[in-house]
């Protein structure tokens, strides 16, 4: 399988106004790109939305492991400039929560590849911030209905803090799937990221910063 490979920032156009912002060392498919060149964050269904770690079983993948990130901006202006909406520039971020229960929504696509040693971590949003995500979109939605040019930003990243075991290794690498949708189900989006060079590049000392700041109640 052929992989584009890219350094700290990963760029693709989602719509003509919104921006799809990876920033991690990745390796990505050929076959996520153009799925990701297709993809329109105002087609997700936030309560459906899943982001599965595999990873060594060892790691003990917690609450806040996935931020998922979102902005939009708009002056509000139609396209001959008159003011319909009021200008907004607003910035979110969402951690991901560990699922307790996540046989159902393990697919042969997770398990593909899955080597000993290896297990599976599901997170999804809590209802909470499911909601929260579900009204931005709304927001979004109702502005590009009136024409109205806003600019978006929809970005996925590790919280290396909130891998728990991780300083009894020098490497680790990851791998994170996506799911927006259950009818589109998970792709693979990023392999083999090495967290541990990601936070030595960003001069993270894991071994005094390896406690996860995220919220631990659940739903």
């Amino acid at each position: 399988m052929m992989y584009m490979k890219k350094s700290r920032v990963f760029l693709l156009a989602a719509t003509a106004t919104l921006t799809v912002l990876l920033t991690a060392c990745m390796s990505m498919p050929i076959s996520t790109m153009y799925k990701m060149s297709q993809f329109s964050p105002l087609d997700m269904e936030p309560s459906e939305i899943r982001v599965a770690i595999r990873t060594n079983e060892v790691i003990d993948v917690q609450n806040g492991a996935v931020k998922i990130s979102m902005g939009l901006a708009s002056e509000g202006l139609n396209e001959d400039g008159e003011k319909v909406h009021p200008a907004i520039d607003e910035k979110y971020e969402f951690q991901v929560q560990v699922l307790t229960d996540s046989k159902a929504d393990i697919t042969p696509i997770l398990l593909d590849g899955l080597e000993e040693r290896e297990r599976l971590t599901i997170l999804k949003l809590s209802n909470e911030d499911a909601k929260v995500m579900a009204d931005v979109l709304a927001l979004a939605r109702k502005y590009k209905a009136s024409n109205v040019k806003i600019n978006g930003s929809f970005s996925i990243g590790t919280e290396n803090s909130c891998f728990g075991n991780i300083s009894q290794f020098e490497e680790l690498e990851v791998d994170v799937f996506l799911q927006t949708d259950n009818k589109e189900g998970y792709m693979l989006f990023i392999e083999d990221i090495d967290i541990i060079e990601e936070a030595i590049d960003r001069n993270v000392d894991l071994k005094a910063v390896n406690q996860c700041q995220a919220d631990s109640n659940g739903e």
